[in-house]
């Protein structure tokens, strides 16, 4: 039961961050759904639905595309998303012993650490029309050295 209350804990922030960002409280509506679905079937398409749909609201929201709200969805998402995969596996019933989240949670930093990394650098990076090329090869070079490095660990 604690790793479903850890997925409702973990989507709090993407919901504050995408009503803080929208004028109307159809996107609170959809993540409490998209939660909630999260929550009784993590397993579900849910979790996924939740990321994409905050990800797209982020991405096609108004404003810089490094913005606060976006260095803050990053891990909140990346919360669901390893909150989710956990509650998956593990029975509803079952105590969880802190040390079995040792090895999670040290994945979980490290890949912070190369998202803000990557993400730092690509704010030095200018915009314009002519650069959409190199954002879509860091995205793509990023998704590499993550799955890289998650591997390895």
């Amino acid at each position: 039961m604690l790793m479903r209350l850890l997925i409702v804990l973990a989507a709090v922030p993407v919901a504050v961050i995408l009503h803080l960002e929208s004028d109307t409280a159809v996107p609170l509506a959809i993540v409490a759904g998209l939660t909630l679905l999260s929550v009784l079937m993590p397993g579900s398409a849910g979790p996924a639905l939740l990321i994409g749909y905050a990800a797209l609201a982020m991405a096609f929201g108004d404003g810089h595309p490094l913005r606060l709200g976006v260095w803050l969805m990053i891990p909140a998402l990346h919360l669901v998303h390893v909150t989710c995969g956990l509650a998956a596996v593990v029975p509803v019933k079952t105590r969880i012993e802190l040390a079995a989240l040792k090895a999670p949670a040290r994945r979980f930093a490290i890949v912070q650490a190369i998202s803000f990394g990557v993400a730092a650098f690509a704010s030095f990076i200018p915009s314009g029309p002519n650069f959409g090329l190199v954002e879509l090869l860091g995205l793509g070079a990023l998704t590499v050295v993550i799955g890289v490095v998650a591997l390895r660990i």
